[in-house]
């Protein structure tokens, strides 16, 4: 099959020639790249399909390094608290839904944030007990690290006043009589082991959701961070030949001796589904208060975060990965778990030598005495530009302001630094349109413009870097970076069209621009 596409303008992301206003694909690879006679000529007297795309901008497949693709699809099926502005508000959407299920039957939902609420209040178990009465419910905060309980959910998961916090993790309590509060930090298992898990069809139909959306805003693929039981389900989706966006799938640092079981390593799969890295853990998140500081919080001097892993575990996770022949991505949100990640990843480098595509996630807070370290182990930074527009505020009242200045968020500063950078979203926990990701990175703004002039502007990047983040380097530290990556001969052709070219439209309009197509190998896919 052939398919030409003049017309356009085409960023190739190859520094040899940036741009071309032409394609020619060929059995789902690029043959050629330039202006439209050329490309006339080398398909004339074929059956090739011709698009003529004036006005359009065409970028190498953008791609999603960071979510949670099954979580997603299941997340599009809950109750959906995001962007809710009172508890109030909350509370109604929980009390519809529970209106709506049997009794006894889990009521789930996700996307609470307290500092978007008029009053910004933590919610308690009483805030949900009277809205859901006679089904257990969670409410998963918009981070994914804190959950809001009601009292018949504590009650099948066994806790209570005497129930222990497990390790790395928190059941709050209330001050005056120690009883559980409706809040669990860093410890959702606790609640979800008594959950009836999703089936392997559950599975497959949620990720079916969330491929359509995925393809619908762009992505040709994605770096999804779950389980094994994901994995299976992509895996039979693919045998199915229902999987059309690209996968790189990171599995969970306790399941590697299980992956070793399965015949499965590191590259297993195919070109559309392959395994990656070990994903572990060195904090939380900065709303719920557990992301780990080398200094208090700015408003609460008796807190430094949590860390969900200690500095020798770490060291040992990421030993254990590198056995297995895995590079791992350690999330890591606070300027001290940074500091672990770099520390633990040194010392396992030093133990267990090789050639590693290591990468740390969401680095939201990093000194700037750790970037030297940071770009001599090569460790590439996994930044979500999406969380910027909910967090600046946040961040400034939690971290303090003088701190974010010297490294929150600082996307350009960890550029020049030498440090790689890549960009995801996080799906469910922020939308997973790159759009969105392409205007904060560029604008440091939310959508309605603020703040004016753009929160610390000086970490702008340009849409070039901003692109490059979504293509190049997700494709390298996938180790795809000889098919992906870029747009020239011999690359496979994974393509992103947006109707109009972002490079001439106000920045403020990119999340309107309509994606046109989205092409994978060569074809245009249409979400089912």
């Amino acid at each position: 099959m052939e398919l030409a596409i003049l017309s356009a303008r085409v960023f190739t992301g190859d520094s040899r020639r940036p741009w071309a206003e032409a394609l020619l694909v060929r059995d789902g690879r690029i043959a050629e790249v330039g202006a439209n006679q050329g490309i006339r000529r080398a398909c004339r007297g074929s059956a090739a399909q011709v698009l003529e795309l004036p006005g359009s901008l065409i970028t190498p497949g953008l791609v999603d390094a960071h979510c949670h693709f099954g979580y997603l699809g299941l997340a599009l099926a809950a109750v959906d608290l995001r962007g809710q502005p009172s508890l109030l508000a909350c509370r109604e959407r929980i009390r519809e839904a529970a209106a709506a299920r049997k009794p006894g039957e889990w009521i789930l939902g996700r996307g609470w944030d307290q500092f978007q609420w008029e009053e910004p209040r933590e919610p308690t178990l009483e805030d949900l007990d009277d809205v859901t009465p006679h089904s257990p419910a969670m409410m998963v905060r918009a981070c994914g690290h804190s959950v809001w309980v009601n009292s018949l959910a504590l009650a099948r998961a066994g806790i209570t006043r005497d129930t222990p916090d497990p390790p790395g993790g928190r059941i709050e309590r209330d001050p005056a009589s120690g009883e559980p509060s409706g809040l669990v930090r860093e410890a959702r298992h606790l609640i979800e082991r008594v959950m009836p898990p999703p089936t392997e069809e559950d599975w497959k139909d949620a990720i079916l959701v969330s491929q359509r959306e995925s393809l619908r805003v762009g992505l040709t693929g994605v770096h999804s961070f779950e389980t094994l039981r994901q994995w299976a389900a992509m895996r039979a989706l693919e045998e199915e030949g229902k999987l059309k966006i690209r996968v790189h799938c990171s599995i969970q640092g306790y399941e590697l001796e299980k992956a070793a079981s399965l015949g499965l390593k590191p590259g297993s799969g195919s070109d559309r589904l392959w395994l990656g890295h070990v994903k572990l853990f060195a904090d939380g998140s900065l709303g719920s208060g557990t992301a780990l500081l080398h200094e208090p919080y700015a408003d609460d001097a008796s807190q430094s975060g949590i860390a969900v892993t200690s500095l020798d575990d770490l060291r040992e996770g990421v030993e254990r990965a590198y056995r297995y022949g895995y590079g791992v991505a350690i999330h890591a949100i606070g300027d001290k778990a940074a500091t672990h990640s770099l520390a633990a990843i040194a010392g396992a480098r030093e133990k267990i030598p090789g050639e590693r595509r290591d990468r740390i996630e969401h680095v939201q807070l990093l000194r700037p005495e750790d970037m030297p370290l940071f770009r001599d182990l090569g460790v590439v930074a996994s930044v979500q530009p999406v969380f910027l527009p909910t967090d600046w505020r946040v961040a400034e009242e939690r971290w303090g302001k003088a701190r974010c200045r010297r490294g929150g968020y600082a996307w350009k500063s960890i550029l020049e630094a030498g440090i790689p950078i890549q960009f995801g979203s996080d799906a469910p926990v922020e939308p997973n349109d790159p759009r969105l990701g392409l205007q904060a990175a560029v604008a440091r703004q939310t959508t309605a413009g603020e703040p004016e002039g753009g929160w610390m502007p000086e970490q702008r990047l340009t849409l070039e870097q901003a692109i490059k983040g979504f293509t190049e380097v997700a494709a390298w530290t996938a180790r795809r970076e000889e098919d992906l990556g870029t747009i020239a001969p011999g690359r496979r052709a994974d393509l992103t069209v947006f109707e109009e070219d972002l490079f001439q439209v106000p920045v403020a309009d990119w999340p309107s621009v309509a994606v046109k197509m989205t092409i994978v190998d060569g074809e245009p896919v249409q979400p089912d």
